[in-house]
């Protein structure tokens, strides 16, 4: 069977690739952007993959910290969400994210296990995937010479010298780390691995 096509399944993967493999989110010509075709393909995997891991979850499950498992669901969705604002605005948006949910969603804060600190699951799954779709559009349409930019924040150019360096990073190994870490929380949790 062609590993290319959409029938083929890499385990729980193949629900994620039969849904995702043809995404049509942007509108940048593949002849003139054939590796930013492919990352907003990442992208939208990605969104689609964090949908399934918690699909099942409830409001009150999502901020469980089970055996020290601390980045609980809760705290992940919200932090992708603000991460992907701060893409956006690398990008030239305005800020979208909601004020009030910033201190929820900081890098390095500490997740509580307290539902009432974040917004329902409903809520932080609408805010990503508004956050994706902005994100989406300014990639595709941004200027080629935009991502050769660099990145205007002199503590994160050390690790991501340019504003390409930066989104590459943010839409892809970023939200594949916090994936991870929601599938890591599931196992601790004894539930299955996907509510695929």
């Amino acid at each position: 069977m062609n590993p290319l096509s959409s029938r083929y399944r890499l385990g729980a993967m193949g629900v994620y690739w039969a849904a995702y493999h043809r995404p049509n989110v942007h509108t940048c010509r593949p002849l003139e952007h054939p590796m930013r075709e492919h990352l907003l393909f990442t992208y939208k995997f990605n969104l689609g993959h964090l949908e399934s891991l918690v699909k099942d979850l409830t409001d009150e499950q999502m901020v469980q910290q089970p055996h020290g498992v601390v980045n609980h669901p809760a705290w992940t969705l919200c932090h992708l969400a603000s991460a992907a604002n701060h893409t956006g605005m690398a990008l030239g948006l305005e800020s979208s994210f909601p004020a009030d949910w910033e201190e929820a969603a900081k890098t390095g804060g500490e997740p509580s296990a307290d539902a009432s600190r974040y917004p329902s699951k409903e809520a932080l799954l609408a805010e990503l995937k508004k956050q994706h779709e902005r994100v989406s559009a300014a990639v595709a349409g941004a200027e080629t010479a935009t991502f050769a930019k660099e990145y205007p924040d002199e503590g994160t150019r050390k690790y991501l010298p340019t504003i390409g360096d930066f989104v590459d990073y943010l839409l892809s190994a970023h939200e594949a780390n916090h994936i991870g870490q929601i599938a890591a929380w599931r196992r601790a949790m004894g539930l299955a691995p996907s509510a695929g």
